[in-house]
């Protein structure tokens, strides 16, 4: 039975193409990679700069000199490196368009058990959010959107993929998985934190046809990745000349399924620092309109507030050596003191109860200004060492959220604030780069 889509039916057009990739037998693969750019901390730029002169580091976040200008910047020597590696031939192109099946094998910090998570890499078709085939769920911030921005104007390529998930509606692409694994590997690599990252490249006609087709009929919900899709979007308008397809109407993408077994996602506490009043006591105080505080040594908050089974959400508190876990009083008095005629499920968020009820009301800050006083960490141990030792004023401390929290945000339209979710492993950077050069692209769904 043909599985192909009606032109009128597609949603996603999802696409094979011909990346470039390192020639493995020039390079090392565990020596090129990095994280995606926005979790390097200058100590892990310098020493990804240090692991290999191929290293994407000099790609995705190159480094910052005092002497930069318009002609000689961080965002022209990645074009200059990217330029000289494929005419070195430390890069090399695909020959023809493909898909790829990407695995990552870790263990699961929070257990320690083996997992394994997989995801297809491909091109997708770039599209306004409004016709919701390809659905936020965070807002972004302007300055990383013009870094991007920046990068991509001058290297017209997408060096790290979007993390994105869809449904599998038609059963058809998960069974897939399976089959294909026994493709021949193109590499493998494993990163600092012990994660296999391996790649296999899938060019048989029967298995893109059914990636693509299937894809077709499905929406594409964003995990990871808002900035860069975003910038993405407004590049491609920008260089839009007629309605036939280029490659700059389409971005580099990884596509992984809400059911896969490896989706693990970390909590993101939320750091408070550089107010100019801060007072325990009356932040306390405070807090008590809202929520019900009750002491508790800090060690213990998250396990306290994992176990919790009501319907109310709590959230943590840690003020230098005090820890507290705070209960909401009323879900109704809560929603009172928030934003109007939102859905349900957006005030049952502990994002954005923490936003508004803490954020706004008790500390008075208007959205704004919450980048300039806030830092955020994915680690319970940081976040009682950073408000232990005063680093910053308190650390608040979040549950991590379930994945479907993604699909029903995305189906009532709504978005969360900015580092609402992070998804463990991250997705390298370094296994295929997608420069918009003439065919890069292959067909879309027929």
């Amino acid at each position: 039975m043909s599985t192909a889509i009606s032109k009128e039916k597609t949603l996603a057009d999802f696409r094979p193409f011909r990346p470039w990739r390192y020639d493995t037998q020039k390079v090392k693969a565990d020596n090129v990679i990095a994280p995606p750019y926005d979790v390097i901390s200058p100590a892990e730029q310098e020493a990804l700069y240090a692991k290999s002169p191929y290293n994407c580091i000099r790609l995705i976040l190159n480094k910052v000199d005092a002497t930069d200008d318009e002609s000689n910047s961080r965002y022209t020597r990645a074009r200059d490196f990217f330029a000289a590696w494929r005419k070195d031939g430390v890069l090399v192109q695909e020959e023809e368009p493909s898909f790829y099946l990407y695995q990552q094998n870790f263990r699961d910090p929070r257990d320690g058990k083996p997992r394994s998570r997989s995801a297809f890499l491909g091109a997708i078709h770039l599209e306004p959010f409004e016709k919701h085939i390809v659905i936020p769920h965070e807002k972004t911030l302007a300055k990383p959107r013009a870094d991007r921005k920046k990068l991509l104007e001058a290297t017209q390529t997408n060096f790290s993929p979007i993390f994105g998930l869809y449904e599998d509606t038609q059963n058809q692409i998960v069974p897939l998985i399976k089959t294909l694994e026994s493709e021949p590997v193109l590499f493998s690599a494993v990163d600092k934190e012990g994660v296999e990252h391996t790649l296999r490249a899938l060019n048989g006609e029967e298995a893109v046809n059914l990636i693509r087709q299937n894809l077709a009929a499905e929406r594409i919900y964003i995990a990871d990745g808002h900035h860069r899709y975003t910038t993405a979007l407004e590049y491609a308008l920008e260089k839009k000349k007629d309605s036939s397809d280029q490659p700059s109407d389409f971005v580099y993408m990884a596509v992984v399924c809400f059911h896969d077994p490896g989706l693990v996602l970390f909590p993101t506490h939320r750091l408070i620092k550089n107010l100019a009043s801060f007072e325990a006591e009356k932040v306390l105080s405070a807090l008590e309109t809202y929520f019900s505080v009750e002491k508790t040594a800090p060690e213990k908050i998250m396990p306290v507030m994992n176990a919790n089974t009501s319907d109310l959400p709590w959230l943590g508190l840690v003020i230098k050596n005090d820890g507290y876990v705070l209960k909401l009083k009323d879900a109704a008095t809560a929603r009172a003191a928030m934003l109007p005629a939102k859905p349900d499920i957006w005030y049952s968020l502990d994002v954005n109860l923490f936003a508004h009820l803490i954020l706004k009301s008790v500390f008075g800050l208007t959205e704004e200004t919450w980048e300039a006083h806030l830092a955020f960490t994915h680690s319970d141990r940081e976040a009682l060492e950073e408000a232990r030792s005063g680093k910053v004023q308190a650390a608040f401390m979040l549950k991590a959220p379930n994945v479907t929290v993604l699909r029903e945000m995305g189906k009532v339209r709504e978005l969360m604030p900015q580092k609402s979710t992070y998804f463990y492993p991250k997705l390298a950077s370094g296994l295929l780069f997608f420069h918009h050069g003439e065919g890069s692209i292959g067909t879309g769904p027929t």
